[in-house]
């Protein structure tokens, strides 16, 4: 058996001291084994968080303490717990991570058990399960198996996983053939063709993870194993060279033994010095940052989450003022670690294809098919079919062929050579003040941004090389920009780079289905109108880095193209829709569309189709570049209401939707109705004001004849007298899915009393229902008919897969309607720490204010009840509600109500202020007292 040295031995002697039966003794050896692991991982952890080991030493120590209790374990069992005169090889390996010598506080322990049976001895399961148990019961969470050597090697065969754990298999204890053997027959895997297998697998694995978790190093709650430029990538670049390094008999001096062992890397030419000393670097960072969040969670986790990216900057010794600050910091970091861990990957991968005759895949040939043969380029060659430079030195005179390399790989759709990505870097420095100003460097850009097949990736990779933000400072700026938010998915630079993506999607007909509008129009912009359009997607948020993305943001984007050459108009009109990027979105979402001033404002602002056009497309891509899922039909209704207002605006100069008069409207509604529906539904009809009939489609206005008659049929009071008022009116309710727009509609027909907008949202509320939007008409005779937009937390439409939903939806309502529904009574809600980590300032704002009459905006933590207590504030003040409009970013709630009141109220807009914070800030929201409906998503 293996000898036991220090702790594992001190350990040993001290589980050979107790005495008894087995059964007697187990529990001795499992309080003394806890004490133990205890001990020792309190200690690593006191060092670590001294500063008296560095991340790396922390992950080999935590393997090594594990080392000790295992051994000791093993050798306990088998000399004391099932002693034996005739021993039998038996080999306890670690393999994996643990295999590796390198552990997280609470790392799993993946461990094979060899022997030489292939149907093990009753002696070796007996150490077997006797050690697995103990693992258990200590609470450490065990990977293991059985096996032969030949088990092993055969799946092995089958699956590259189980080959890349046999590849960092280390004998802890037990007799050391089975493992030699198991080496030896590892060893003769090493052929050609199986090296080209395994390295495919590995890639493609690697692909596959990086698409699982959303393709990009810049996801802003990144996965920090498993992520893009995390440490499993660090892994493949190990697991891949000690593949093909493992070959020879002398395989510990050959093959790198740990993932980090950058010494192997040099020996071997993947690395040079300096670019060894970079990948300790990021090494190093990725240790410390999980060591921490493991320790910060007390479990294992690889997710750094909202809730704790700014107890990991504090960890990690950032020291800004403000929790945003200390976040924007250390994530800045880790994103620039990540793009370092991609480009010393890509160049070690270059020199394993140039060294073992094999082909790796390739980059941007993913995206479209490849154009390689006749390349007549000056200073550029095909190796292995990459792009590279012919001469690195040739930069030196002519600095545009750094731009020149990525038109000519846009163009043709060539992946570049990972030694041309290390002649950048040792050429960054050419790219000046003068090579900015250069136009021969601007027309080069101009063609990358507007001519290559795959637009948004050879930006990427332009970012990636460092090369895009150091052409363009303004873009520099933003690079690995976090945003603190739960809204966006990822960082500024990588967001604004998927705008082209879309963009480029948009012209390309990829988006045509949802899109149909903004597609056409885009077909029929000149060249100088692309090229506006693609420099403000490309410096749209460039203001981010210094405050107001719009303000700077225009003023930033005006000194670039400014720089570059640009035609004075031109700047103009990118300065302008960066300036302006949010109006659509903002005016969509959160105004009245319905309101003709809405629309009127809107057209003024924007001045000429061709700008209307323009904003239309960026508002579009800035939206989908957001994040997954966070364009929906719903917005693209809101959208196109907008356009087409805006359009009719500036083509006739005036805007009036219905274009007609109320009378004859209403007319031409019955000519379309049934008999019996346009008799049953004229009363409503005539008691709604001018707003209805100038601002709803006819195909709607007949699905709410419907509406109307089936109201008058269920309730014989449900009759409307303009002359004569109907007191004994009573209540309709319908829940409307609207499939094409995914949102429902809550139809609500009733009589206008205090509290009702409330109430009603009350109702809501306690069903788990997201109100998006509402349409509020009172008629003359004060009947009220309100429209509700529902969506669930997941911004799809609210029980589109739960009828009985709506159901319970209608019948809560009505009960609202009837003043019956009692103290609101809402849903139970899982606290979130990811949202309850992001910093949201309650604010309240007059938007404008005329007499007995304002437009209310206000923003602060969405929580289940806060419309229903701002309703209740506004009735508080004598404020009627007439729409409401309502976008949820995140965890943070924008909502904007028009409001009137009486002539006899005068508003005191100080307080109704500060009781709109009060209850923004939940200082005064409304508690439960009653049970209510589940909360369950629609």
């Amino acid at each position: 058996m293996s000898e036991l040295t220090g702790a594992a031995q001190n350990f040993y002697e001290k589980l050979c001291g107790f005495e008894g039966s087995k059964e007697e003794v187990r529990p001795l050896v499992l309080d003394a084994s806890k004490q133990a692991l205890a001990e020792w991982k309190l200690a690593l952890q006191t060092q670590f968080e001294d500063g008296k080991l560095t991340g790396i030493e922390a992950a080999t120590k935590m393997a090594a303490l594990h080392d000790d209790l295992l051994r000791a374990l093993f050798v306990y069992a088998d000399t004391q717990m099932f002693p034996t005169s005739a021993p039998e090889p038996v080999s306890l390996c670690a393999v994996g991570g643990y295999g590796r010598g390198e552990m997280a506080p609470f790392s799993d322990i993946d461990l094979l058990i060899l022997n030489t049976d292939k149907q093990p001895s009753e002696r070796c399961q007996n150490l077997s399960e006797y050690l697995l148990y103990m693992l258990w019961d200590l609470g450490l969470k065990v990977g293991h198996a059985v096996r032969t050597p030949e088990q092993s090697i055969a799946l092995a065969r089958e699956d590259h996983t189980v080959l890349s754990a046999l590849l960092d298999l280390r004998l802890l204890a037990g007799t050391p053939e089975p493992a030699v053997e198991l080496v030896d027959l590892l060893r003769k895997e090493r052929t050609r063709a199986k090296t080209r297998a395994y390295i495919t697998a590995k890639l493609a694995a690697r692909e596959g993870r990086h698409n699982l978790a959303g393709n990009s190093r810049y996801v802003i709650e990144p996965n920090i194993k498993e992520g893009k430029g995390g440490l499993r990538d660090l892994h493949e670049l190990y697991w891949i060279s000690r593949f093909v390094y493992g070959k020879k008999s002398n395989t510990t001096a050959d093959a790198p033994l740990k993932p980090h062992g950058v010494s192997a890397y040099v020996r071997h030419g993947l690395l040079n010095a300096l670019d060894a000393d970079r990948f300790t670097e990021a090494a190093e960072f990725l240790w410390q940052v999980r060591h921490h969040l493991h320790y910060l969670a007390g479990r294992a986790t690889e997710s750094l989450s909202f809730d704790r990216q700014d107890a990991l900057a504090v960890r990690m010794g950032y020291t800004e003022k403000t929790p945003e600050a200390r976040v924007e910091a250390f994530m800045h970091t880790y994103f620039m670690t990540a793009r370092e861990v991609g480009a010393l990957t890509r160049i070690a991968c270059a020199k394993l294809e140039s060294q073992s005759e094999i082909l790796l895949p390739q980059g941007l040939d993913r995206f479209l098919p490849t154009s390689r043969r006749g390349l007549k380029a000056p200073g550029f060659v095909l190796d292995h079919g990459r792009l590279n430079f012919s001469n690195p030195k040739a930069l030196k005179k002519n600095p545009v062929l750094i731009l020149r390399l990525f038109h000519i790989a846009g163009a043709r759709n060539l992946d570049i050579h990972p030694d041309a990505f290390a002649t950048l870097a040792q050429n960054m420095s050419l790219i000046d003040d003068e090579f900015r100003a250069s136009k021969e460097a601007c027309e080069i850009f101009l063609e990358i941004l507007l001519k290559s097949a795959p637009p948004g990736a050879v930006l990427q990779t332009m970012n990636e090389a460092s090369v895009l933000g150091a052409y363009l400072p303004e873009f520099g700026a933003i690079v690995a920009s976090t945003q603190f938010n739960m809204h966006h998915a990822y960082t500024v630079d990588d967001h604004t780079i998927s705008l082209i993506k879309f963009l480029h999607d948009l012209e390309t007909d990829e988006l045509a289905r949802e899109h149909p509008h903004t597609t056409k129009f885009l077909k029929g912009f000149t060249e100088r109108q692309r090229k506006c359009l693609y420099l403000a997607c490309l410096f749209h948020d460039v203001g981010k880095s210094e405050g107001d993305q719009c303000l700077d943001g225009a003023r930033m984007a005006r000194q670039a193209t400014s720089r570059m050459g640009l035609p004075d108009a031109d700047s103009d009109t990118i300065a302008w829709l960066v300036r302006n990027h949010l109006e659509m979105s903002e005016t969509a979402q959160r105004r009245d569309t319905s309101d003709p001033a809405t629309i009127e404002n809107f057209a003024r602002t924007v001045g000429s189709v061709a700008r209307l056009q323009m904003l239309t497309a960026l508002t579009v891509v800035d939206i989908r570049a957001v994040g997954p899922g966070i364009w929906n039909d719903w917005k693209g209704e809101l959208m196109r209401q907008v356009y087409d207002g805006a359009l009719q605006y500036l083509l006739d100069g005036s805007y009036d939707p219905a274009q007609e008069s109320v009378n004859s409207a209403f007319d031409d509604l019955q000519g379309k109705l049934e008999d019996t529906t346009a008799k049953a539904s004229a009363p409503m009809f005539k008691s709604l004001g001018e707003s209805y009939w100038k601002n709803t489609p006819q195909d709607v206005q007949i699905a709410h004849a419907t509406f109307f008659e089936n109201a008058a049929t269920a309730h014989t009071d449900v009759k409307v007298d303009a002359k004569a008022k109907n007191t004994k009116a009573s209540h309709f309710v319908r829940a409307n899915l609207n499939r094409p727009k995914d949102v429902t509609e809550l139809w609500i027909l009733s009589r206008d009393r205090t509290h009702l907008f409330a109430d009603i949202a009350g109702a809501i509320a306690i069903n788990g229902a997201s109100v998006t939007g509402a349409q509020l008409y009172t008629g003359e005779d004060g009947f009220v008919f309100n429209i509700f937009y529902l969506q669930n937390p997941e911004g799809l439409a609210f029980g589109r897969q739960t009828p009985a939903r709506l159901a319970k939806l209608e019948a809560t309502t009505l009960q609202a309607l009837k003043g019956k529904l009692g103290n609101l009574a809402l849903p139970p809600t899982q606290p979130s720490r990811r949202a309850d980590a992001i910093p949201i300032h309650p604010r309240a704002a007059f938007v404008s204010s005329d007499k007995n009459s304002a437009i209310i905006e206000v923003s602060g933590r969405d929580r289940p009840g806060l419309l229903y207590d701002l309703g209740r504030t506004f009735d508080a003040h004598g404020l009627s509600i007439h729409s409401a409009h309502m976008e949820v970013l995140g965890p943070k709630a924008i909502d904007v109500f028009y409001v009137s009141y009486a002539q006899d109220i005068s508003l005191n807009e100080e307080r109704l202020r500060a009781d709109l914070i009060g209850v923004l800030s939940d200082m005064f929201s409304t508690q439960p007292d009653v049970k209510s409906a589940d909360n369950v998503p629609g």
